[in-house]
C-alpha cells in the first residue's frame, strides 16, 4: 500500500520566481521517502548496518508549479524489485484540486560498506509499502 504524506509550501521553499523550484521538490521527495520506511527501517539501523541503499538514478516530471500557501501531498510506493536493486514511484500532487505537479521514479541499489551491490535485505523486500492506485 502506498504511503501518504502532506507538505505545506512556504515562500521560503521558492525560488526567485516565487514557485518550488527542481531542488526543493527533490528534498521533499526524499523526505516523503523516509515517511515511506521510517515504520520499519530505523535511522541506527541505516547507519550502523551491513547494507545501504543509494539512489543510482532519479527520473522527475513535472506538470504544474507550485506557489507559497500550495498544499500538497506526495505518495510513494514500491514499484520494482530486483535482486540487488528497487524503484520507488512518487507522485506529487496538490491537496485542494488534485491538480498532478510531479512524477517521480527513484531506482536504488544496496552495498554493503565496501561499496559492492548486494541483495535488497529480506526484511525490505516483505516490509516495504508497494505503489497502490488511488480507488
Amino acid at each position: 500500500m502506498s504511503v501518504e504524506t502532506s507538505y505545506h509550501v512556504f515562500p521560503t521553499d521558492c525560488d526567485v520566481f516565487g514557485h518550488v523550484n527542481h531542488a526543493t521538490i527533490i528534498t521533499l521527495l526524499e523526505n516523503a521517502r523516509w515517511a515511506l520506511i521510517e515504520p520499519f527501517i530505523s535511522l541506527t539501523s541505516l547507519t550502523t548496518g551491513d547494507v545501504w541503499a543509494v539512489v543510482r538514478h532519479i527520473d522527475v516530471g513535472y506538470t504544474a508549479q507550485t506557489l507559497p500557501g500550495d498544499d500538497l501531498i506526495i505518495r510513494s510506493g514500491m514499484v520494482a524489485l530486483g535482486r540487488t536493486s528497487y524503484s520507488i514511484r512518487q507522485s506529487v500532487r496538490k491537496a485542494d484540486s488534485g491538480v498532478a505537479v510531479a512524477e517521480a521514479l527513484v531506482v536504488f541499489v544496496c552495498l554493503d560498506r565496501a561499496g559492492r551491490p548486494v541483495p535488497v535485505p529480506d526484511e525490505w523486500r516483505a516490509r516495504y509499502p508497494m505503489w497502490s492506485d488511488p480507488a
